[in-house]
């Protein structure tokens, strides 16, 4: 009597290789591709020759734009705490009073307007100190919405002299910088958050589309008070043009 076993070994065997053929035809299809981000296959596929991670060789998506942030390997003497995708962006509290500081609230918070199609961040500092650097990346849909955020910034910078009440109900103290130089990107500003004997300091820098945010602190009378960690800043800003295609 036959078996269930013996009739699938009559199955010819060119079922059995055209079957084969369609597996792998099918294993090397999109899906990895969508997995990544774009990267891999996919995007060598595409022919036209945009970085990994860009939505239609436009500004990085979500995945991309986390691909552009330092990791280890660009910074190895350094401890690294990463957000994971979906709790980069905060949320607005109370509002800012007055009104004019807002923008310097909003970075602050993670929450800047005109809010970013996609962000990434994380927080670095020398194994040897625990003095941290806040990295915050945000890809916009188009640069003259990157543009109108450090419009917004610079504006509240020079108009918040006297401070203002945050969402905890502090009032800190803002000092607009001298414009640093944005190195690979196309503007940067900055500015520092005084409270308390603390000081706050920001760099803010456009690439194109893209916006990096770096933040640091340190004590008003600390002899070193607001030098910039120009070691992270340099790593960061260099991989995000490379990445997007903008150096």
């Amino acid at each position: 009597m036959s078996t269930r076993a013996d009739g699938l070994r009559r199955v010819p065997a060119a079922v059995v290789m055209l079957a084969a053929v369609a597996l792998l035809a099918g294993c090397g299809g999109g899906d990895e591709g969508s997995r990544d981000g774009g990267s891999g296959a996919a995007a060598e596929d595409s022919g036209k020759g945009t970085a990994a991670g860009k939505a239609g060789g436009g500004p990085l998506d979500a995945a991309g734009l986390e691909s552009a942030a330092v990791a280890e390997a660009d910074l190895p003497d350094y401890t690294f705490t990463v957000f994971k995708q979906g709790t980069v962006l905060g949320s607005k509290g109370k509002p800012a009073d007055p009104a004019a500081c807002q923008p310097i609230e909003d970075i602050r918070l993670r929450s800047p307007e005109p809010a970013p199609a996609a962000a990434a961040a994380r927080s670095v500092h020398p194994k040897t100190d625990i003095q941290a650097t806040e990295i915050t990346l945000y890809a916009y849909d188009k640069a003259a919405d990157a543009e109108e955020l450090l419009t917004r910034v610079r504006e509240a910078a020079k108009n918040c002299p006297a401070g203002y009440e945050d969402d905890t109900g502090l009032n800190p103290t803002v000092t607009a910088l001298a414009d640093p130089d944005p190195g690979p990107g196309d503007e940067a500003l900055a500015y520092k958050r005084e409270l308390s004997g603390t000081a706050h300091w920001y760099r803010v820098v456009r690439s194109g589309p893209h916006v990096a945010v770096f933040g640091w602190k340190s004590l008003v009378a600390h002899k070193n008070a607001g030098e910039a960690p120009d070691e992270v800043i340099t790593a960061q800003l260099k991989k995000l043009t490379e990445t997007a295609g903008t150096d």
